[in-house]
């Protein structure tokens, strides 16, 4: 059967050299690894959380999924949805004919749909 790599020496010796050279190798990268992920955690607590959707995007059950009512970040009766931008919002709410703005948190009031 043939080496895996490099060929190992005969003499125990030089394979124990060899053995600590590893041994000590490992050790400096499971130091860098410590090091490395104590610093991405850090980075993650120091970053500010992100910003909760504007707007969400309910959709209807069935085969279709189509899009149902849309909704503001405070609406209260949403519990399900999908987190949407403006312009998708806007989208749905010009281009699907069965898609309403949600009557209690008045999306297309506050996307100016209503005025004028």
């Amino acid at each position: 059967m043939p080496e895996p790599l490099l060929p190992l020496p005969p003499a125990l010796d030089q394979l124990l050299v060899i053995r600590r050279w590893l041994e000590l190798t490992l050790a400096r990268v499971d130091e860098k690894i410590s090091a490395v992920r104590a610093a991405d955690e850090e980075r993650l607590r120091r970053r500010p959380p992100p910003e909760p959707p504007r707007w969400w995007i309910e959709y209807g059950i069935g085969v279709s999924r189509r899009p149902d009512r849309v909704h503001t970040d405070v609406c209260p009766i949403t519990s399900r949805g999908r987190a949407a931008t403006r312009e998708s919002v806007l989208e749905v709410l010009r281009t699907v004919p069965s898609a309403i703005a949600c009557p209690l948190c008045r999306p297309d009031s506050e996307l100016g749909l209503l005025d004028g």
